[in-house]
């Protein structure tokens, strides 16, 4: 049997998943149906091509002298001073707090070229384009003054990490020259990523546990104390090594206390399945390897116990490490770190105790392999460097307080380029990296629907992949809900599977029926049959990137009322009862008798289809019409012009009629509509929804006509299968046009235009592989023509 690729409806899975729930906004719905997690460009203020004008104005003459201050039993003690921010000449934000961040940066740097911090809402609440504090950094010992940007930019692709950008700081007039500005992580950072802002944060190593001796419990970073390791069931040993930073609960230090336990107490064999329901397993292993990827010498793999936050999931209950400090990445000194360090020490037990079950470390090694072959590439790195060099490079030279030379400056670019050029050879060359996992090709979903259908209520859902390279395992991983923990299922190539064939490369397995309105994650793992068991992931970026799917409510086909047509950009059109142009909904009763629609519901929400109920005793006569405004406005409902608590979105959507059994018997996805056009039943009441000149509380374009199969035989669509174009050919012509649309299993058009020359190639290049219709209209005879084409690339 041939598998070909059918991806889901590309703009059903996209439209109607992120419109069911809210993302983060990092968090999105690709138009292949795919759940991922970063990789969205950085705009707003983080954006680094918008380089932001930033001047602090402080009214003491010695302010430097104040905030530098001196360090030290006999010192003066530096201080926090009250300023003013100006944004770009415009904003001009009072009250804000000033003070020198850092330590290196601090004290090993003799310049005035200092890291600052700025906290806008401390006294005031104020902030700017959204965020309440400001890090700018220095960029001390990075001649290239872009690392910690360039870091951030590119491993955002793949794991939760900040934003950075780059700023011109003025202080009292005078230019300070350019900084990295950096995010800090804080609520709206959590937001970004998460599911909500409910979770515990913690920065690993209280500010007083730095100062231990190399001999003192924890060293000089905590290590051994605030590296996930298991100091016992009394909170008052993880207090005294952590910094509690914001939590929602009244015992946190359990969630914290649980991982550890797990993580350092649990049998290796038993390490993956019991730790999983406590630590975000997979979302670890990526941040490891962004850390060993970037040799990061302020980090976890590095220090162990320090410059890491420690964060516990409202939402999914688990443990996830996350990146913070990342101004010491790809120093010369460490570019061939091995990508195992420090596996051997039991003071990093996320290193050593994960990285020895072996399951947990193919999964690591996986992740390093995507990071270079789809981040990390000298192409792709040095491409950035150039760009950043491009806004830096004027901005040095022209800095009075910069703390390397421009010439450095320069030296500092080309010298970046090929310490990551060594660093890309040397993981590449590694001996465990250097390995090939077989390929997985062809993902197929079925339901009794048919191929690329989501299914119903409680119905399984038949995923088929093809492997190729010697495979000794395939695993179907399935989680549902939008985050959270994922279950496996065991693929298989027998022929008694869903796989059609046995032997031929071809694994099937049944994801479980769940009831409507679930969200279902799923990814595949293939086993290679080496000595290793070296693991292959599809899609690559398993876990943050996974197909994903929502389970329909089951629609039944009967009922003789009809969503017919609507209007989603009302801008001139028709009024409503209060004179506003607003969107409306038109249901038609296609019967010979009256329908009382008491306990019937509209909705635009797959997630709560009882949204909007009719009032009782509303009827729709046999051959009637009734218009329901969709504007979110129910004040302005009288008996006779009713008006819905939602409002159609222009952008695409899903509409939803429920009968008084609670069944669906209308559900019509559509796309972007088009000023003041309708999109409506041709022919009137049964014919697929076209974009049309609206027939408000009318007919449709004439004469109810019941479409007749037979014609069909009379258009001809070639080539089929297509691919980038197709061509028609119609045998009985009646009109000099037609109208043209591509319609997808579902019935939603997705093309349209007019025919007047059938020797003209239509271009569907566009489109997804799938199964789609080609319909032909004719006006004039009020003729439908309907042909079924499969698009294989």
């Amino acid at each position: 049997m041939k598998i070909q690729l059918l991806l889901f409806s590309l703009f059903i899975v996209a439209t109607t998943l992120s419109m069911a729930q809210d993302l983060p906004s990092e968090v999105k719905i690709t138009e292949d149906g795919r759940l991922v997690s970063g990789g969205n460009p950085t705009e707003g203020f983080y954006n680094p091509a918008d380089v932001h004008k930033l001047e602090i104005t402080l009214a003491e003459s010695n302010w430097f002298q104040l905030l530098d201050g001196t360090n030290g039993p006999n010192g003066t003690p530096a201080q926090t001073l009250i300023g003013t921010l100006t944004f770009n000449d415009a904003l001009v934000l009072d009250s804000v707090l000033i003070s020198i961040k850092g330590q290196t940066s601090d004290r090993q740097n003799n310049s005035e070229k200092k890291s600052f911090k700025i906290e806008i809402d401390e006294i005031i609440d104020q902030d700017l384009m959204g965020y309440d504090n400001l890090n700018l950094n220095c960029a001390f010992q990075d001649h290239s003054s872009m690392r910690e940007v360039l870091y951030y930019d590119i491993s955002r692709s793949f794991s939760p990490a900040l934003k950075g950008s780059f700023a011109d700081l003025y202080i009292n007039g005078q230019y300070w020259g350019p900084y990295n500005n950096i995010q800090q992580i804080e609520g709206r950072y959590i937001k970004e990523w998460f599911t909500d802002n409910e979770g515990t944060r913690w920065r690993a190593v209280r500010p007083d546990g730095i100062n231990n001796g190399p001999g003192g419990p924890g060293g000089i970073f905590g290590t051994g104390v605030s590296t996930l390791n298991y100091n016992g069931p009394d909170s008052t040993d993880y207090n005294e090594n952590y910094t509690l930073k914001k939590t929602e609960k009244e015992n946190p230090w359990e969630d914290l206390i649980e991982v550890c336990d797990v993580l350092n107490n649990t049998p290796i064999e038993d390490l993956y399945d019991e730790l999983k329901h406590s630590l975000d397993i997979d979302r670890t292993l990526w941040f490891l390897a962004q850390e060993s990827v970037f040799v990061d010498d302020d980090s976890y793999i590095y220090k162990g116990g320090m410059d890491y936050y420690v964060y516990w999931d409202h939402a999914t209950d688990r443990i996830i490490p996350m990146e913070v400090d990342g101004n010491s990445v790809l120093a010369s000194n460490h570019i061939t770190w091995d990508p195992f360090y420090h596996e051997d020490d039991s003071d990093f037990p996320l290193l050593n105790r994960l990285l020895q079950n072996n399951v947990v470390r193919q999964r690591y090694l996986a992740h390093i392999r995507t990071i270079l072959n789809l981040y990390f590439t000298t192409e792709k790195v040095n491409e950035r460097i150039d760009e950043f060099a491009s806004i830096l490079d004027q901005r040095v030279q022209d800095d009075p307080k910069k703390i390397y030379s421009y010439s450095q400056f320069l030296n500092g670019v080309e010298d970046l380029k090929d310490l990551i050029a060594t660093r890309i050879d040397f993981l590449s060359d590694h001996d465990e990296i250097n390995r090939q996992g077989v390929v997985i090709t062809d993902l197929q979903m079925e339901t009794s629907a048919g191929i690329g259908m989501h299914p119903q209520s409680e119905e399984e859902l038949q995923i088929r992949v093809k492997v190729d390279g010697n495979q000794q395992d395939v695993i179907l991983y399935y989680g549902v809900g939008l985050d959270g923990v994922f279950d496996r299922i065991e693929m298989y190539d027998d022929g008694l599977h869903g796989d059609e064939v046995a032997n031929d490369n071809i694994y099937g397995a049944r994801i479980p029926g769940f009831l409507p309105g679930n969200f279902v994650r799923y990814y595949v793992e293939a086993i290679k049959d080496d000595a290793y068991s070296t693991a292959s992931y599809f899609p690559v970026g398993a876990q943050h990137d996974v197909f994903i799917y929502q389970v329909q409510q089951a629609v039944v086909s009967t009922g003789d009322v009809v969503i017919n047509e609507f209007m989603a950009d009302n801008t001139n059109s028709q009024v409503d009862n209060a004179d506003e142009y607003d969107d409306w909904l038109e249901l038609y009763n296609k019967g010979s008798e009256s329908v009382d629609l008491t306990g019937y519901y509209l909705s635009d929400d797959e997630g709560d289809i009882f949204k909007w109920q009719f009032p009782d005793n509303t009827t729709i006569e046999p051959d009637g019409y009734l218009i329901v405004w969709t504007d979110n406005d129910e004040d302005q409902s009288t008996l006779q012009d009713l008006h819905a608590n939602f409002r159609l979105s222009a952008d695409g959507e899903v509409i939803i009629l429920t009968n008084s059994d609670d069944e669906i018997i209308e559900q019509v996805t559509f796309e972007e509509q088009q000023e003041d056009l309708s999109f409506a039943r041709m022919p009137n009441g049964t014919g697929d929804f076209q974009i049309s000149e609206p027939t408000f509380n009318a007919n449709n374009g004439g004469t109810t006509h019941t479409f007749d199969v037979a014609l069909s035989n009379a258009l001809f669509v070639y080539p089929n299968p297509a691919s980038d174009f197709i061509k028609l050919n119609l045998g009985n012509k009646t009109s000099s046009t037609y109208h043209f649309s591509m319609v997808n299993s579902t019935g939603q058009q997705l093309m349209n235009a007019t025919i007047d020359d059938f020797n003209n190639s239509i271009d569907i290049s566009p489109l997804s592989n799938g199964i789609y219709f080609v319909e032909l209209y004719d006006s004039v005879s009020n003729v439908s023509y309907k042909q079924k084409i499969v698009l294989m690339r």
